[in-house]
């Protein structure tokens, strides 16, 4: 009798235990990251008996938090891919519809200001139509300013966000490393028997933290997980963490940077992180946000020289040679925090069409007056050695040249930033419609013949080109002509050249009937074209262009630069590949193809954690049909333990009736 109450109070504890499990289970269900817990039976040791072994009962031997540590370790990495491409792609998008949006976009103020400039081609005399040419121009300023602003204040969102990265990574492993403690500590105290709630809480503090930046787990004997992120850097180990903050970037204090710091010490390792919400700011601001105010800087510099050398060549309405139209850009150079020498560097542009939309880094070597000059958009390197001499200046290095004041301490560093803050210093430097110079500097005409009368032949020449304005306006006796004989050049057919660079030039009608080409290099890069045939006598006139209110040569050389290729000059000097509009449609292509990609990838990495999080689930969740299902068994079986307990006592009570009989 003894052995049946045993056995039925054995029952009865064990199924109270089933059905309290059962009820936190389903007190759970909806909690975030609980695993279904169950009970294990195993039976209590027999009692050796005349007959044999006789069953003395059940026992508890665990309650069996139900975990798949593979299936979670894969969410985690999912979660972490997921994470990153979605942050990715957040932050891509916006600049992607502000880029393609026509009410910011540049391409439309780039053709407005292009038609204005078309409309004083075809009234160059109007006060009216160069003044709409000034305001789109202005406009056109404005609109660089607003799309730099908006990177600027992308820059500085991507800071703030970073910041708060780092301190909710922090956060998150502090909580870890306390949770470590408590199941250290419950492992101990309980001989061994897991503590499931502090686990379940482990495992979400854990994907919270894989959502921000790609971790790995390394389990303890003791109970406790160290959490590893980036290159093998520990944030938490045991019950002590690490603490991640964002600090100025030594090279550009414009970013941030994330710092790791521990009781060794603090070291930067921006560049070792990767994965997670973080993982994904920072690629954003690598492949897409520092590319795209480079490469609207780029076009930037582009317009403004461009525009700027070619409305200098001409004449406004004062007859003065025109200035510039903007304010010429300058190149950033970043001194490092950490340069120990007293090496200054400087560059300036030498050829914007050959400007690639990149930084650089310039970096002293271990050998004396070397430097190396890592374009950062592709890893190039160009090394340059000074030789000693002081200070130095390199030739052409993509558009630019850089300029060393003195030899520099060995690792000392500079940041080189070609076009990265032209489109926000972008600024328009005429307001009289006067100023804008429309006409060409130099004409030509026909002039009287040697007899003092009209010329005589059917000869013509053409209004003359230029390049520069080398020696313009010509000086006295201010004009150039040209008198054709049959005899003027060596006895050959030709013209004699009074003033300019005087001399002779051949021309022979009849062996030449398309006419011919001539140039006067050392007077504006002249060239001009002489066709059909003079008369005896005959002479033409290139004289300076006083008075050209009507002349438009220079401003349709202006609107000319809109379909000229000026930008994107290929690697080694090659010709330049794409007009002011192309390149920045460049830009627009690029970001739009690495947001689509950003979002495939998203859409495919976050299908990919759903499955793992499901396969999870079909194991630690709550069903909770089986739960109602288990309460109704443990229930009956609580019940038939008690009828066990009951029938024990009945039999005792009988003996015990027998015996006083």
């Amino acid at each position: 009798m003894a052995s049946i109450l045993n056995i039925g109070t054995s029952a009865l504890l064990a199924f109270q235990r089933s059905l309290t499990t059962a009820g936190h289970n389903i007190a759970n269900s909806d909690t975030e990251g609980y695993s279904r817990q169950r009970v294990n039976y195993s039976t209590q040791i027999p009692q050796l008996t005349g007959v044999g072994y006789v069953g003395s009962g059940v026992q508890v031997t665990q309650i069996e938090r139900m975990y798949d540590d593979f299936l979670a370790t894969q969410m985690r990495s999912a979660q972490t891919s997921a994470s990153e491409m979605e942050s990715y792609f957040d932050h891509a998008s916006r600049i992607d519809n502000m880029l393609a949006d026509t009410n910011i976009g540049l391409d439309p103020a780039i053709q407005d200001f292009f038609d204005a400039v078309q409309s004083v081609a075809d009234d160059p005399a109007s006060i009216a139509t160069r003044q709409v040419m000034l305001s789109e121009a202005g406009s056109l300023v404005n609109r660089y300013h607003d799309l730099s602003q908006q990177f600027i204040d992308a820059n500085k969102n991507v800071n703030q966000e970073m910041d708060d990265l780092a301190n909710e990574i922090t956060g998150l492993a502090q909580s870890i490393a306390q949770v470590n403690q408590g199941i250290v500590e419950a492992l101990g105290a309980s001989g061994g028997d897991s503590p499931n709630d502090l686990l379940d809480q482990r495992e979400v503090l854990l994907n919270e933290l894989s959502k921000l930046v790609g971790i790995s787990v390394v389990p303890q004997d003791n109970g406790a997980w160290n959490v590893f992120i980036g290159k093998g850097q520990a944030l938490v180990m045991e019950s002590t963490h690490a603490t991640l903050t964002s600090v100025n970037s030594s090279s550009d204090p414009s970013q941030q940077d994330i710092a790791f710091s521990n009781s060794l010490g603090t070291q930067v390792v921006t560049g070792q992180l990767s994965g997670g919400e973080l993982g994904g700011l920072l690629n954003y601001r690598e492949e897409i946000l520092n590319p795209a105010m480079n490469q609207l800087g780029l076009v930037a510099i582009g317009m403004a020289d461009r525009l700027n050398s070619q409305h200098q060549l001409g004449l406004d309405l004062d007859g003065n040679f025109g200035g510039q139209l903007f304010a010429s850009p300058t190149i950033g150079v970043l001194e490092n925090a950490y340069n120990t020498g007293t090496a200054v560097v400087s560059a300036s542009y030498l050829d914007t069409g050959n400007l690639t939309a990149s930084d650089y880094e310039l970096q002293a070597t271990n050998v004396a007056d070397e430097f190396t000059l890592t374009r950062l958009s592709d890893g190039q390197v160009t090394t340059i050695n000074t030789g000693g001499s002081y200070p130095y200046s390199t030739a052409e290095i993509d558009g630019i040249s850089i300029s060393i004041s003195a030899a520099a301490s060995a690792g000392d560093r500079f940041l080189i930033q070609p076009t990265r803050n032209a489109a926000n210093t972008m600024e328009l430097l005429i307001s009289d419609p006067r100023e804008i110079a429309a006409a060409g500097p130099i004409r030509a005409i026909q002039s009287t013949n040697s007899a003092g009368g009209a010329n005589q032949g059917s000869g013509e020449i053409s209004q003359p080109d230029y390049s520069s304005t080398a020696n313009l306006p010509l000086s006295a006796p201010d004009t150039i002509t040209l008198e054709w004989s049959a005899t003027a050049h060596a006895g050959a057919p030709g013209f004699t050249v009074t003033g300019g660079p005087g001399g002779t030039i051949a021309y022979d009608p009849a062996t030449q009937p398309n006419g011919a080409t001539f140039s006067f290099p050392a007077y504006g890069g002249m060239s001009f074209t002489i066709t059909g045939t003079p008369a005896a006598g005959d002479r033409f006139v290139i004289e300076n262009n006083s008075s050209g209110v009507g002349d438009n040569r220079n401003v349709l050389k202006l609107a000319d630069l809109q379909s000229t290729n000026s930008l994107l000059g290929q690697t080694g000097g090659g010709a330049e590949t794409a007009t002011f509009q192309e390149a920045y449609s460049q830009l627009v292509s690029e970001v739009g193809t690495k947001t689509h990609q950003a979002e495939v990838s998203f859409n495919a990495t976050d299908g990919l954690r759903e499955r793992h999080e499901n396969s999870l689930l079909s194991i630690s969740g709550v069903n909770l049909d089986e739960e109602a299902a288990n309460l109704i068994k443990f229930q009956q079986a609580y019940q038939a333990a008690a009828q066990v307990i009951t029938v024990s006592n009945t039999l005792f009570d009988s003996l015990i009736s027998a015996i006083r009989r």
